[in-house]
């Protein structure tokens, strides 16, 4: 019988993981088994795996191994109220969002009776149907990656319910901002809009993964749900409705609304992926889109977050230079690179 892979991605927040699994745990159908990846380290996978067992059981891990170097442990919990598996896998470092996702796309890949993956963002708590209305909008539409209804939680508002790429400022748009939570849009003409699917809850099919590949891990965070889905070449994106999903909108890296409060790590690395998913799609165009960008970054000076408009302009100019991977300014002054 197939099922469907429901990947989060962690990094030493097992608090927020915890309440996306008290959700999880009441979802029955589709069949899925949920895959965390732990990207925090030895201490941060013992610290999720016991809290997690709180919901269950732990059985025997079966045989199957990922790509050698990305994941170096793994622990099994038998859900108790749904019989659901969730598998707890220890990365072999921090390997970034992408790659989290790909190292568990990697561990399922010889497994032959999973047909989707769910991605799914720990600080959410989706709703009982959300993950099997994904899945009737995916088969209804002939849809490779679904959406679902991203609320806000701190003011139940839309935050979205699918994204348009800008591209002239290298920014997203978020078809649905602000708007009433039982708000009835015209589902047709969001799908007619949408560029990409909010990463926050993701879902996509397996002939997609094995046709256009994995996600992007150069980005190491940011853009990778956006640069997945520009690659996406025939397949469709679509947006199901019936798909409830709260989010709390990046509160663990602090990624949240206020430049003043957003940590330096997200500041840098959304303006540097921003250049680097348009050098590689607007090639032709980045000249001038790194200019207009360049003038955007200013939005922080004018809000007063002084220390972070001179991170986005460091994250802008990485970008630029094309630089990828985990920012070496964020190392430990003893083992970054002389």
């Amino acid at each position: 019988m197939s099922y469907c892979g429901v990947v989060i991605v962690g990094f030493r927040n097992k608090d927020d993981v915890v309440v996306c699994l008290e959700h999880l745990s009441k979802i029955r159908e589709p069949d899925h088994a949920v895959h965390i990846c732990e990207n925090g380290g030895s201490a941060a996978f013992e610290d999720m795996t016991s809290a997690l067992l709180g919901f269950g059981s732990e059985v025997t891990c079966d045989p199957r191994f990922g790509r050698p170097g990305t994941i170096t442990r793994t622990r099994v919990i038998e859900l108790s109220e749904s019989g659901a598996l969730v598998y707890v896998h220890q990365a072999s470092g921090n390997i970034g969002y992408a790659g989290a996702i790909n190292a568990v796309l990697d561990y399922l890949k010889p497994d032959p009776d999973w047909d989707s993956v769910w991605v799914l963002n720990p600080d959410t708590e989706p709703a009982p149907d959300a993950l099997i209305a994904l899945k009737r909008r995916s088969e209804a539409g002939g849809y490779a990656i679904v959406g679902s209804r991203i609320v806000l939680m701190h003011n139940n508002k839309i935050q979205m319910y699918g994204g348009r790429w800008r591209r002239w400022m290298a920014r997203g748009y978020n078809i649905g901002l602000g708007a009433d939570r039982d708000a009835t849009p015209d589902i047709a003409a969001v799908e007619a809009e949408m560029d990409y699917v909010c990463g926050a809850s993701m879902y996509i099919i397996r002939p997609f993964i094995e046709t256009i590949g994995h996600m992007d891990e150069s980005y190491f965070l940011y853009a990778e749900e956006v640069d997945w889905c520009l690659r996406r070449g025939a397949f469709a994106l679509g947006y199901a409705h019936d798909s409830i999903v709260r989010h709390s909108h990046g509160a663990t890296i602090g990624s949240n609304h206020s430049r003043k409060n957003r940590s330096s790590f997200s500041v840098y690395l959304d303006e540097r992926s921003k250049m680097l998913l348009t050098k590689r799609f607007y090639p032709k165009a980045f000249p001038l889109i790194m200019l207009f960008t360049l003038i955007l970054t200013t939005q922080y000076a004018k809000q007063g977050a002084w220390k972070n408009f001179g991170v986005a302009l460091q994250g802008w100019w990485s970008g630029v230079r094309g630089e990828t991977g985990f920012p070496s300014r964020f190392l430990p002054k003893n083992v970054r690179p002389k």
